[in-house]
């Protein structure tokens, strides 16, 4: 009778550590969803702050670009000073 006793304690044991094992599991990968998702949010909120700062960076050398061949003086071999504030501005 005792060795079923201890027999049925140590499966009790088992079972009741696999479980919590299992629910342990559960639970961290849970919270590695949120955290993975989190992650995504914020690399996409970048991803959108970096995608309109080159943007910005293109237009203003789209302007620039236009702004030099705009210049009437853009093909004597001297600059004026229009010329070289436009070139500054870069």
């Amino acid at each position: 009778m005792r060795g079923w006793l201890i027999l049925a304690a140590l499966v009790f044991g088992l079972g009741c550590g696999g479980q919590g094992w299992r629910m342990g599991h559960a639970a961290a990968e849970r919270q590695a969803l949120v955290r993975l998702a989190a992650a995504r949010t914020a690399a996409d909120r970048a991803e959108a702050a970096r995608l309109a700062l080159a943007a910005e960076r293109d237009r203003l050398a789209r302007f620039l670009e236009d702004a030099a061949h705009a210049d009437p003086d853009a093909d004597t071999l001297a600059l004026r000073a229009d010329s070289v504030r436009r070139i500054a501005r870069r």
